[in-house]
């Protein structure tokens, strides 16, 4: 390790010297210069420039950005430096490039300790630093946090192994608690980040967006555009505005179909690296103001330093924006070439990564098919000009090419983690796997995510067994796809096929060693068929370094193995890592239940119950059932079948309530709604889980034919279910 952390600082070194060559040097224009001044950086997450009326589109109105565009220094050919939510911040936190800071991918990387940050930089100068987030991607634990006093990122699954893009809040809850830190900040100098997750999947803008706009990315961004101006009306009202540096941008683009990807993260074209950014300056210098240079995310950190009157920390990929807002012609270097890759197409689904390079001319992806597009004559990137081999072509392929890019292994950070997950064989083809050339252009292959795409439909519907068919057609074609893997294991759960699950999550495990999602499915499945020790070993190799802690999952293990001390621990582990909660509750109330103290567990349960602001609706799995299993016990059982039913409605896949309403009817000598309530169950949820929970409960009321018959169906239907081999 300490031999390739050397070899990194090195290319690390030569990065800069490389890019510092093309882009020229920083430069500090005297009159922009507003020592202390309040600096304000907004993020509105997957935002397209195109999509923006100040960049020339008509499809939405966008009021405020419209009025932030007047006062403000607007840059038409602004770049992203990676489509991802995690690496690009830190590539604008930092002023470095992904391959310099070392966090290429949204899981599995974290920022070291070595970079200076903009919080950082401004807090050792005397600012309060602040920042609320609206995903748990931009989760503290990752090192974005480094040098922020306040750092708000208490964004919560509501259930286990949730997909990490559904795990976000409302911006306008974000803005709220980053106004409310400004609020007693705003007498001393400070530093506000506000980051909001609207147009990111899934597009679900409330009214009157949803109905005024056909394209729901549309009205996501329209709802962005009122939250950010709820939050610039704030700071006018409280005398901060004028004498602010406010910096607007996005992380990265969207891809909406325009070259077969709908999202982000896969390709390369302007349409996911292509973001707005706007610069109002104190006092309104340089308003309304037009750059139509290239510039980049890195930018924005010496930009800040530039503002403030500080040194810019040494080795920055960027330079001020400032250097741009010379007098008539000398405006910035002469020669700007921006940086951008993407590792995503070979740590999630097999495929080669990119790089490309983008002038004020063109932009050229390598990749084992190369790319070149005049950006000017053709923004939609439609007429591949890379069979010709024109002058152009050459000259960005031999610059990319001297350009270091080290593929650090996702965990590699961490000789910790690295040595844990050798021990359990998921590392050992790392190295071999980040230097194939071998690997598909990403390209040629988009269309396979489709199918992706409709295999998740299935296994999010319920239809499993075509989930199972559909992913594993898929993985004959594309057997790289670490994603797929892992949700060809979840969809063969579902259907009792348990070995060839485990089977499934291995092979994600090897291809995407230290992938957190990856290791808590492992943890998951050990927990489902009882192996605790596996199961806990699986759930620790989730660090603390990511956007996942462990410590829920290690309570769930607990409780399954009994361990109430344990389960107790690290709940309240996990409620120190993260106060406002709701899940650390939900356990805490399981605990307290199976020590049949139910006063006390209804109490932790109402905490779980309380969403934080702005959640109002969202529920938890299990909360309700516990919640009536509490209230059966203390006898109140109207209040329990009404819980019971809650939990059905809001989770119509959860067995638990079902069961536990047959037993509750059982009680009150309803026998009819008893048995209707497992007849349900089974015809409305096909698992194996299903099957055998209802098989428990016939032989708990004593009705061994019917639990007989529902054997015979789960043998039918179910054959290598676990069940069976554990009644045997």
């Amino acid at each position: 390790m300490l031999a390739e952390s050397r070899s990194f600082r090195r290319a690390a070194a030569l990065l800069a010297a490389a890019l510092t060559l093309a882009i020229g040097s920083a430069c500090r224009r005297p009159g922009l210069v507003s020592p202390r001044a309040p600096i304000v950086l907004i993020s509105v997450d997957t935002l397209r420039a195109d999509h923006l009326p100040a960049y020339g589109y008509t499809g939405v109105e966008t009021p405020s950005l419209d009025a932030l565009r007047k006062d403000a220094v607007l840059f038409t050919n602004a770049y992203s430096h990676v489509p991802l939510t995690l690496p690009s911040h830190v590539s604008i936190f930092t002023g470095l490039l992904p391959p310099q800071n070392g966090v290429r991918d949204n899981l599995g990387y974290a920022l070291g300790p070595g970079p200076v940050t903009i919080a950082s930089l401004l807090k050792a100068h005397g600012y309060a630093t602040g920042g609320a987030v609206s995903t748990i991607v931009l989760s503290g634990a990752t090192g974005i946090s480094r040098g922020f006093d306040f750092w708000d990122d208490d964004v919560e699954p509501t259930k286990a192994n949730q997909s990490l893009s559904r795990v976000q809040r409302r911006g306008d809850v974000t803005e709220g608690l980053l106004s409310g830190w400004i609020a007693s900040h705003a007498k001393v100098p400070f530093f506000a980040f506000l980051h909001l997750f609207e147009p990111h999947t899934p597009y679900e803008p409330p009214e009157p967006f949803r109905s005024r706009y056909k394209l729901a990315y549309d009205g996501e961004i329209a709802r962005a555009d009122q939250i950010v101006g709820h939050f610039l009306e704030f700071l006018k009202e409280r005398g901060i505005y004028d004498r602010a540096l406010v910096i607007f941008l996005s992380d990265h683009g969207e891809g909406l179909n325009d070259h077969g990807e709908d999202e982000h993260g896969v390709l390369l074209y302007r349409e996911a690296i292509h973001v707005p950014l706007m610069v109002k300056f104190p006092g309104g210098r340089r308003a309304g103001e037009t750059v139509r240079a290239p510039v980049a995310l890195t930018d924005v950190l010496p930009t800040v330093a530039a503002v403030a009157g500080l040194p810019v920390p040494p080795q920055m990929a960027g330079t001020s924006l400032t250097s741009w807002l010379g007098e008539g012609d000398a405006k910035g270097p002469a020669v700007r070439r921006i940086y951008g890759e993407t590792l995503y197409p070979r740590l999630h689904l097999g495929w080669s990564d990119l790089a490309s390079l983008t002038d004020d001319r063109n932009q050229y992806i390598q990749s084992p098919r190369p790319e070149l597009y005049d950006i000017v004559a053709d923004p939609g990137e439609n007429n591949d000009l890379a069979p010709g081999v024109p002058p152009a072509f050459r000259a960005l392929s031999a610059a990319l090419t001297a350009i270091p890019r080290p593929l650090q292994a996702p965990g590699s950070s961490d000789p910790e983690q690295v040595k844990k997950l050798a021990a359990l064989g998921y590392i050992s083809a790392t190295t071999a796997d980040l230097n194939r050339k071998d690997l598909p252009a990403p390209r040629d292959r988009i269309g396979a995510v489709e199918k992706l795409k409709q295999g998740f439909g299935a296994l999010q519907a319920g239809r499993y067994p075509e989930a199972v068919t559909v992913f594993q057609q898929l993985l004959k074609a594309e057997p790289g796809m670490t994603d797929v893997w892992q949700l060809l294991a979840e969809a063969l759960l579902k259907v009792g096929r348990d070995q060839e699950a485990l089977a499934a999550l291995e092979t994600a495990a090897r291809l995407a060693p230290g992938n957190p999602q990856v290791l808590m499915a492992l943890s998951e499945y050990y927990l489902a068929i009882g192996n605790y020790a596996e199961a806990r070993k699986h759930a620790e190799l989730v660090s603390d370094t990511g956007p996942t802690s462990p410590h829920e999952n290690l309570a769930r293990i607990a409780l399954a193995a009994g361990d109430l001390h344990a389960a107790e621990r690290e709940a309240r582990a996990a409620l120190q890592r993260y106060p406002s909660r709701r899940i650390p509750h939900l356990i805490l109330g399981r605990v307290a239940r199976d020590r049949r103290d139910f006063a006390l567990a209804l109490t932790e349960l109402d905490s779980a119950a309380r969403p934080q602001e702005g959640e109002a609706g969202m529920s938890l799995q299990n909360l309700s059932y516990l919640r009536g299993d509490c209230l059966a016990r203390l006898g109140r059982d109207a209040e329990a079948e009404e819980a019971f039913l809650r939990e059905v409605r809001d989770f119509p896949a959860n067995p638990s309530p079902r069961t536990a309403l047959a037993l509750l009817y059982a009680s009150q000598g309803r026998e009819d709604d008893a048995r209707r309530s497992l007849s349900e169950l089974v015809a409305q949820i096909p698992t194996p889980e299903a099957l055998f929970a209802a098989i428990r409960t016939y032989e708990v009321l004593g009705d061994p034919r019917s639990a007989e018959e529902l054997k015979a169906q789960a043998r039918r239907m179910f054959p290598g279910a676990k069940e069976h081999k554990q009644e045997s």
